[in-house]
C-alpha cells in the first residue's frame, strides 16, 4: 500500500528523472499499476504499455511457485525476470524514438 502511495505525491520520485532528467526504463509503471487497480487497463497501457503483460507474468511466476519444483521455479523467475528486463528496456528505447507517447508520458 505504501509503494502505491508513492504514485499519488505530486511530484516524481524516480531519480533518475529528478537528478538527470530522464525517465527510467519503469517510468509510468507506478502510475500504472494505480490504473490496473482501478481497472483502467486503457490508462495503465498508456503511462506504461507493458503494465499488463508484467501485471500477468507476475501472476504466472506466483501461482506456478506451488506447482513446481525449485529448480523449474528459479528458471521461470530468471527467465520472467530477464523477459520484463528486456521488455521495459525495449520500450524505453522505443519510446525515445518517438513511439507509445514519447519518453515522458
Amino acid at each position: 500500500m505504501a509503494v502505491s502511495a508513492v504514485g499519488l505525491l505530486p511530484f516524481r520520485t524516480c531519480l533518475l528523472q529528478r537528478f538527470f532528467h530522464l525517465p527510467c526504463p519503469a517510468c509510468g509503471l507506478t502510475r500504472a499499476g494505480l490504473r490496473l487497480l482501478s481497472l483502467d487497463l486503457a490508462g495503465a497501457t498508456r503511462f506504461q504499455p507493458l503494465a499488463v503483460p508484467l501485471v500477468l507474468l507476475l501472476l504466472a511466476v506466483i501461482l506456478g511457485a506451488p506447482w513446481l519444483d525449485d529448480a523449474r521455479w528459479s528458471r521461470l523467475v530468471r527467465w520472467s525476470t530477464a523477459s520484463a528486463g528486456v521488455g521495459l528496456v525495449a520500450v524505453w528505447a522505443l519510446r525515445f524514438l518517438g513511439f507509445f507517447g514519447g519518453p515522458v508520458p
